[in-house]
């Protein structure tokens, strides 16, 4: 008698089905996957984001940004055409990790944040109207800009805006100069100087508020 053979095969063969079969993946269930804290592997070191605001009066959309901060060239958003819910860009900063990039995560809404996301936000870039910021954890100015760096982009020679002003040195400012049509890639050479000075900001503000080569220190 050979049952008690093959209920062990059975029970054998039960297992391995189990064992194999796959789990409900919980990434499925978000709209927006690339912001989501990596479940999958917890010890990835976590993505700071950077929000640009959605007035159409901001010098830099999603649809420009990238070729401004990844590539120092400042091209009107208009021209760029609609631009992508989400952006990546990844960037060395030396004083935090100095051998390996670190990627960002760049967007112009908070509507798919989860809690512990803002946590992640190291720069917010603002045209000064304070309605930007309505949506936010931090509604106030004041308390947003204890939290991220704010950053202020606008034409060479113009007068900064009072708000921003208002908000002092927590708000940086960066002029470029104004597009013109026929000046090229070459005449832009001044855009790269503020896109670096941009990113030592955002450097030194991350730095001081902790972030390490392994990301965010607990309890942030």
């Amino acid at each position: 008698d050979f049952s008690h053979v093959r209920k062990h095969a059975a029970a054998l063969l039960g297992h391995g089905k189990r064992s194999g079969a796959s789990a409900p993946n919980p990434l499925n269930n978000v709209s927006n996957p690339a912001l989501v804290s990596n479940l999958k592997k917890p010890s990835r070191r976590p993505e700071p984001i950077i929000l640009l605001s959605p007035s159409a009066s901001s010098l830099l959309r999603m649809s420009n940004v990238k070729s401004f901060l990844d590539g120092g060239i400042y091209t009107p958003a208009d021209s760029a055409g609609a631009g992508p819910n989400l952006l990546h860009l990844t960037r060395t900063l030396p004083s935090i990790d100095p051998s390996r990039p670190i990627r960002f995560v760049l967007v112009d809404s908070p509507d798919q944040f989860k809690p512990d996301y803002w946590q992640r936000v190291v720069a917010v870039f603002t045209t000064g109207q304070a309605w930007q910021f309505k949506s936010y954890k931090w509604t106030q100015p004041a308390e947003l800009f204890s939290h991220a760096l704010g950053v202020y982009v606008g034409w060479r020679g113009e007068t900064v805006p009072e708000t921003v002003r208002g908000w002092g040195r927590s708000v940086m400012t960066a002029q470029v100069d104004k597009w013109t049509p026929h000046q090229g890639a070459a005449g832009r050479w001044r855009d790269r100087e503020e896109v670096e000075k941009i990113w030592n900001a955002i450097e030194l503000s991350m730095r001081s508020k902790g972030w390490t080569k392994d990301g965010l220190p607990a309890g942030r």
